[in-house]
């Protein structure tokens, strides 16, 4: 199986969870098991997980009802867009104007900077600029 590291911002990652008690932190929680960078591995992954939660079971193990494999795809870059949004968060809250500090195409998917104190039309061609394609 070809895995990729969990963390490479540069690639996309199908990254596997299984949802158990995760003895360092001491509760339940989403566990990340491995990354990949094709969807057949993954999925198999997956499988194997699921597989041996259903062999514990069978063989009257106590496991946690609740406990489960997930997986979720991260795309290129969607970490540093999602600490792009993190940074404007914390410059909002602190008042300040994070425009001129940020690229406007590294926000993420969630934030559209609108104002109206620009000149006219300004707020719709930066609107055009986010959703791109609108209007046709």
């Amino acid at each position: 199986m070809a895995r990729v590291d969990v963390e490479d911002d540069s690639i996309r990652r199908f990254v596997v969870r299984h949802y158990r008690y995760d003895p360092v932190r001491h509760e339940r929680r989403h566990v990340v098991v491995a990354a990949f960078d094709n969807e057949a591995e993954f999925l198999a992954s997956m499988e194997s997980i699921r597989d041996d939660i259903e062999r514990r079971r069978t063989a009257g193990e106590l496991i946690d009802p609740n406990e489960h494999a997930s997986g979720t795809v991260y795309e290129p870059g969607d970490r540093r867009r999602a600490a792009t949004g993190h940074l404007i968060r914390r410059m909002m809250a602190h008042g300040v104007d994070p425009r001129p500090c940020i690229d406007m195409d590294d926000l993420p998917s969630n934030i559209v900077f609108l104002s109206a104190d620009e000149g006219r039309g300004a707020w719709l061609r930066q609107l055009r600029r986010v959703i791109r394609g609108w209007p046709p």
